[in-house]
């Protein structure tokens, strides 16, 4: 990996035949273009999710799972669309090399094993609709392939970007934060565009400064660090790309609030929002969610999210 966290082989894009796949394979296949490297369209043969109408308490996850004869009748017809998508990719854009494969398991598992054996640049999803029980449940595809991947991934939801829109990066100066901003600086020079990195200061919250089964510090009483100090952080972790990337306008911005809703603001006219992501406990992230879990289902512009 590059100290942007993208591999050198293609693009990889999950597909199911929904609007919103399509439109996902519509960004994947400009980003190609523009990396001038090989798409890959991926369908998973086997969903998270039980079938419609599954009792979701009296049903073990394993009987609600469609079997292998129900699940050979479906292939034939996603491998079908999948074939019909790149032929129209073939013919529109035939110096873009289109390959697809069609492979059991669940979204995450599929598309990280792609992505791992191409040495993909990213993995590109469309937005799903599950509601808010079935993500707390089951959880949702785009948080899962996050979780799972190595990789950045991009979640192409929201309104269509406006042309020049910038790309806003979530920032704290942390080490977090720091492979996201890398990757936000190569794809505004990639594509000309200016970078805003928004630092979301903390609103003090009482409650427990650590806890061991939470994964360490979630409410922390004292107040954010001061801006004086969250400028020089930041401005440490920038100033290499902007060495590197000397074409790239930046802009620091300061938000305050709940960093989900604030960065959610700061993505209405945005062409990209980039975010840091790394592991915390299960339980942490149950009772106080996660900042790129949050963007993943509200904000108004495509999501990349880039492990740390």
């Amino acid at each position: 990996m590059s100290a942007a966290q993208t591999g050198a082989g293609p693009v990889v894009v999950g597909f199911d035949g929904s609007p919103e796949a399509r439109r996902a394979v519509r960004w994947a296949l400009a980003e190609a273009k523009n990396r001038r490297c090989g798409l890959v369209l991926g369908y998973c043969a086997r969903d998270r999710l039980p079938p419609p109408g599954a009792d979701l308490v009296a049903t073990p996850l394993a009987e609600a799972v469609p079997e292998a004869a129900d699940e050979a009748a479906a292939v034939e017809p996603a491998r079908r669309q999948l074939d019909a998508m790149a032929e129209t990719i073939q013919r529109t854009d035939p110096d873009v090399d289109v390959r697809t494969i069609v492979r059991g398991g669940t979204p995450e598992a599929v598309l990280t094993s792609i992505a791992d054996e191409t040495d993909a640049a990213m993995i590109v999803l469309g937005e799903s609709h599950a509601g808010v029980f079935t993500r707390a449940v089951l959880g949702s595809t785009e948080a899962e392939v996050t979780k799972a991947a190595g990789r950045p991934v991009i979640v192409v939801r929201g309104d269509e970007p406006l042309p020049g829109g910038p790309v806003v990066l979530g920032t704290d100066g942390s080490e977090q934060s720091s492979p996201a901003a890398g990757f936000a600086f190569d794809f505004a020079a990639r594509h000309g565009l200016a970078v805003h990195a928004v630092h979301v200061a903390r609103l003090p919250v009482w409650g427990p400064t650590s806890e061991p089964l939470l994964g360490g510090p979630i409410l922390d009483p004292a107040p954010g660090v001061p801006q004086e100090i969250s400028d020089e952080l930041i401005a440490r972790q920038l100033t290499p790309w902007r060495e590197r990337y000397p074409q790239v306008s930046v802009e620091v911005v300061h938000d305050i609030g709940p960093a989900g809703q604030a960065l959610t603001g700061q993505s209405t006219d945005a062409a990209l929002l980039v975010l840091g992501r790394s592991d915390h406990g299960a339980l942490r992230r149950l009772l106080l969610g996660s900042v790129s879990d949050d963007a993943l289902h509200h904000a108004r512009c495509p999501v990349a999210v880039v492990r740390a």
